[in-house]
């Protein structure tokens, strides 16, 4: 048995200077030929990623209220809202997306499956706990700075979203350090900045919808954002496959080698 490795989509040296095609439409038409090949094997971790942090969510408005409910009574009775309640659904939402990182990087690498060709089980939801303290940095370091600029000028958080999005996959996938994930990501986003616009346009509309229909679209809208994340990376930054040549035995009718692709190396 012997491992080959090669490379599908760009490169971050690529990625940096800009030299990478990035066609909106195209990206926004693959992930939806792929969302729907692989919906029904990707959903289940989608809604284990979602519970999880609805879970740590309450948690952290119990820890800070008292009891969760003291958050949803004011936003449902309408009025104004205290102010320690604002802060204590903030902090808690930040949190929680934190601490869900490590599910956030599986179905992340889920969705790299899928956009090189290869099927996801919604086992591998558990593998971002191979980068348990990378994804939670990533996401903390990400999430700050986010928050800080979302303080100063709303915009500019929003913006900031969007160019920290690859960061997380990139740390899990080509082994570098949070801080060079962020940096790399923001970088080319700049670089393609009119495509990467028009993408998260697209899937913000889609999320605005997603809510109006009492949140109902999520269910097609979230695995989709996965899938698109994945081919913008794989378009950007490059994807590693390790495939595997299994020698079999000595059955004359059979070949002396199977090849078993496996996905990057996470």
């Amino acid at each position: 048995m012997n491992n080959k490795t090669f490379k599908i989509g760009g490169s971050i040296e690529k990625a940096l200077k800009g030299e990478i095609e990035l066609r909106s439409l195209d990206v926004l038409q693959e992930a939806w030929r792929i969302t729907a090949k692989n919906y029904f094997t990707f959903v289940p971790a989608v809604i284990g990623l979602f519970l999880a942090q609805v879970a740590l969510l309450l948690v952290g408005l119990h820890v800070q209220l008292g009891s969760a409910s003291v958050f949803f009574d004011a936003v449902v009775n309408g009025g104004e809202i205290p102010v320690n309640v604002i802060d204590a659904g903030y902090m808690a939402n930040f949190w929680a997306d934190v601490l869900s990182a490590p599910l956030y990087a599986g179905v992340s690498m889920m969705a790299l499956n899928h956009a090189v060709g290869l099927p996801s089980k919604p086992t591998q939801l558990v593998k971002g706990f191979s980068f348990t303290l990378v994804s939670i940095i990533t996401v903390l370091l990400a999430s700050s700075i986010q928050g800080i600029a979302s303080n100063l000028l709303p915009p500019i958080g929003l913006f900031l979203t969007m160019a920290f999005s690859m960061a997380i996959i990139l740390v899990c996938e080509k082994r570098i350090s949070p801080l060079k994930a962020i940096q790399f990501s923001l970088l080319a986003t700049i670089r393609k900045l009119l495509p990467f616009t028009a993408i998260f346009v697209v899937i913000l509309t889609m999320f605005i919808v997603s809510f109006a229909t009492a949140g109902l679209g999520l269910i097609w809208t979230i695995p989709f954002f996965f899938n698109v994340k994945a081919i913008i990376y794989r378009n950007l930054f490059g994807i590693t496959l390790q495939v595997t040549n299994v020698k079999k035995g000595h059955d004359d009718d059979a070949p002396d080698e199977q090849e078993d692709p496996k996905v990057f190396n996470a």
